[in-house]
């Protein structure tokens, strides 16, 4: 009789696939790189397939590996949502909230949230994986995290790919300015977009998986032609971008979510031109239930992109307290019920 795979060697097929080598793997679950090519190994030979094809640049996934590898994932997701549910049922999970912010928001304005949150739900207990949107989406979907902020330029197009599976809500817009260097600062204040088409402009990479910065230089130029620069270059970064804008190596549009620091031989300046926004969303899997804190968190994010009056913040506290006191008259009815 064929003797059955069981959850840690899909889990641990899952790490060699995600990070590329026995090696990284084996890092990454904190065991020795022989006991896991042995648990491969032996799944291999239990499945009767060969998973994964080994070269010298790491290892892929042949096709019967690419579904055990899609089954690795439902699985982790539907074990990890068996745990929250349960958390939830004796209590332990209501107050938890775990989040993925994308960096350029994690100067201001996700601190802001998470601190309106912790004033109007002390209780909340708050993990934050500081991750690119791409993995922030990945590990959302995968049921890693409960939330992801997100920053993006087109917020419609982003709904529009995932509004099957996703909940989206648009919780803050953005203005830019224009990062320039130290030669520059003669240069009227507000900048006109048409007064730097002589410089390079430094431009991150297109994301397959939603609208950002690359996307909304490329609407500009399509609308606005005389705007485009005679010369730009790709960056990997817009962080990556600021040391070559201090060097004097072209110029940057920066949305004003991100840090208000001007770095050394760095001119912030405000663009004249009307320009579309720039914005910021939080998304959730819709097939799940949000903890309570979950729910708190968009319910606080919705209010950051406008200020917050005291009667809405006691609204949003009020929602807070109802929900754990249904928790609670719910558990009580469980606990009376006869077995």
């Amino acid at each position: 009789m064929m003797e059955l795979m069981d959850t840690r060697q899909l889990l641990y097929f899952r790490a060699v696939v995600d990070n590329g080598s026995f090696t990284h793997a084996a890092e990454s679950l904190d065991m020795t790189q022989p006991s896991l090519s042995l648990s491969i190994r032996k799944l291999e030979k239990e499945l009767n397939a060969q998973l994964l094809s080994r070269g010298r640049s790491g290892v892929s996934t042949t096709e019967a590996g690419d579904y055990v590898y899609e089954t690795a994932v439902k699985v982790d997701a539907l074990l990890n949502e068996t745990q929250r549910h349960i958390s939830e049922i004796t209590g332990d999970k209501a107050s938890t909230v775990s989040l993925a912010s994308a960096p350029i928001l994690n100067w201001e304005f996700t601190p802001s949230a998470l601190a309106e949150l912790k004033r109007i739900y002390p209780t909340a207990t708050i993990s934050l994986d500081d991750a690119a949107p791409a993995t922030a989406i990945k590990r959302l979907l995968d049921g890693q995290v409960d939330l992801a902020l997100l920053p993006t330029s087109d917020p419609k197009a982003f709904i529009r790919r995932y509004a099957h599976e996703l909940t989206i809500h648009q919780v803050a817009t953005f203005d830019y300015s224009v990062a320039l260097p130290q030669r520059l600062a003669g240069l009227e204040s507000p900048v006109s977009l048409a007064d730097l088409r002589g410089e390079t402009w430094l431009i991150p990479p297109r994301s397959r998986e939603l609208p950002e910065l690359a996307e909304f230089y490329s609407d500009l130029w399509n609308s606005r032609p005389g705007l485009k620069p005679e010369r730009t270059q790709e960056v990997a970064s817009l962080n990556s971008a600021i040391p070559m804008v201090s060097s004097g190596l072209g110029v940057s549009i920066v949305p004003n979510c991100a840090p208000a620091v001007q770095p050394q031989g760095i001119i912030n300046r405000p663009i004249s031109d009307e320009l579309p926004h720039y914005y910021a969303i939080v998304a959730y899997r819709t097939d799940r239930e949000l903890t309570t804190a979950a729910q708190a968190l968009v319910d606080t994010a919705e209010s950051e992109g406008r200020d917050l009056t005291a009667e809405e913040a006691a609204e949003v506290a009020k929602s807070v307290q109802t929900a754990k006191s249904w928790r609670a008259e719910v558990q009580k009815w469980a606990d009376a019920s006869p077995q």
